[in-house]
């Protein structure tokens, strides 16, 4: 067995080489790096909600408009 071919030099880098085991761990760092990819993702998601929400109001009033 050489050098090259040990463990700890096949990993990149940044890999600590240590994987969650629990569901927890794993959700949380799918969460983690999801928004890290995605920094934005809560923003749309409440402007989304906004006009959810106006576009629900507006549809309330027109079918309470109706006879």
């Amino acid at each position: 067995m050489g050098i090259g071919s040990r463990d700890y030099m096949k990993r990149p880098s940044g890999d600590d080489g240590h994987q969650p085991s629990t569901p927890d761990g794993k959700l949380e760092a799918f969460l983690s790096g999801f928004l890290q990819r995605h920094p934005r993702f809560f923003i749309y998601l409440g402007i989304a909600l906004v006009v959810l929400v106006i576009a629900a109001l507006l549809v309330a009033k027109l079918s309470a408009k109706a006879p």
